[in-house]
């Protein structure tokens, strides 16, 4: 992976035990990751107790308080994609700052702000203490493994212009993507 998007990060996502294959054996196949994508807290906590210090992203992010403390606790990070998410967060008043990344659903139809609401929410998050400032921003393509899909290049243009001008990290390729749409490397 690190061959195909040169100085980009690698998440590697091993959610779902790392679809069937065992969650900690292959994050520890993985140890070169500089950090781990599960889909809820559960997962993340077991790879901390298996001794994993990566970073961890929720994919699914938070789904209460209480996960939000967890999170808050083993740094972990939620990706955050519904309104109730941020009133959560924005209610939140524990110790510390997490990291956290704003989903932009640009067609992928799963998790997500669409495109019109994630200026609103990445201002909302902006003006969170309980954030380390900025929010990281991601999106997931939906088709990416087509080379000749029109829906790719919509998603692209589409997570480009929700995104524009907003600070932070940003994710877009998929494992697929890295290879047949170069244009969706980021920082991630």
């Amino acid at each position: 992976m690190r061959d195909y998007a040169p100085g980009c990060r690698v998440a590697a996502v091993v959610k779902a035990n790392a679809y069937g294959h065992g969650l900690v054996t292959v994050a520890g196949a993985l140890a070169g990751a500089d950090a781990f994508g599960v889909a809820r807290i559960e997962e993340a906590t077991s790879l901390r107790k298996a001794g994993c210090r990566a970073r961890v992203l929720l994919l699914e992010g938070v789904r209460d308080r209480a996960d939000l403390e967890v999170a808050a606790r083993e740094e972990f990070e939620p990706f955050l994609h519904q309104a109730w998410q941020l009133d959560l967060l924005e209610a939140w008043r524990g110790a510390g700052a997490l990291r956290a990344w704003l989903k932009v659903d640009t067609g992928m139809h799963r998790l997500g702000f669409g495109p019109a609401e994630a200026a609103d929410a990445a201002r909302r998050l902006a003006a969170c203490r309980a954030l380390q400032q900025p929010a990281g921003l991601a999106t997931h393509l939906a088709a990416s493994e087509d080379p000749d899909r029109a829906a790719t290049e919509a998603q692209l243009a589409a997570f480009a212009a929700a995104t524009a001008g907003l600070p932070g990290e940003r994710s877009i390729a998929n494992s697929a993507a890295l290879i047949a749409w170069p244009e969706s490397r980021a920082d991630w």
